[in-house]
């Protein structure tokens, strides 16, 4: 990946569970440099905005509501966003050429069709739904409990990377 594009980690100035979600991706952009790095919160204030671009993380202007396409290789990092975003993201993607540069670092998509039922979950994120269909990678986070810290923040509880493997993109319809 040449990118790393965060949405919904919160306010590092203000939250915890913010700080140490900030940390995995510095760790993220330091095993995967060089590689740019941007953010948005609709939560984060002016003072948040100060601390990413200190850290070099650049602020994305806009609410983009996830709806970004992936022209190249592109790490999502999306920990504990809501449903709708994880769709929009893939139905921004919705190609074979553009899914293949998605790798997303949040909720397992999988969880949501289980808590729902697979009707309703198809109802609500029917490309979700089409992309767990054709076959999607999730490689789990380590539990927070082997972290060894009196109180474990609980900021990756679920986040899994998720990405669909080259073998499986020919297994997904991509009609609209």
């Amino acid at each position: 990946p040449t990118e790393i594009v965060c949405y919904g980690m919160g306010s590092p100035t203000d939250s915890q569970t913010s700080q140490w979600q900030v940390s995995l991706v510095l760790e993220m952009r330091d095993a995967l440099a060089p590689i740019r790095v941007s953010a948005f919160d609709p939560v984060a204030t002016d003072t948040d905005c100060k601390v990413l671009d200190s850290l070099g993380i650049s602020t994305i202007s806009e609410n983009e509501q996830a709806r970004r396409a992936a022209h190249k290789g592109t790490v999502f990092y999306m920990p504990h966003c809501e449903q709708f975003l994880y769709e929009n993201l893939v139905a921004a993607n919705w190609t074979r050429e553009r899914l293949e540069r998605v790798v997303v670092v949040g909720n397992r998509f999988a969880r949501y069709r289980e808590a729902q039922g697979e009707e309703e979950f198809a109802k609500r994120s029917p490309f979700l739904d089409r992309m767990l269909r054709g076959g999607i990678e999730a490689v789990e986070l380590p539990s927070e409990k082997h972290l060894r810290l009196k109180h474990p923040p609980y900021a990756f509880t679920d986040t899994c990377i998720q990405y669909v493997g080259c073998d499986k993109l020919d297994m997904i319809d991509f009609s609209q």
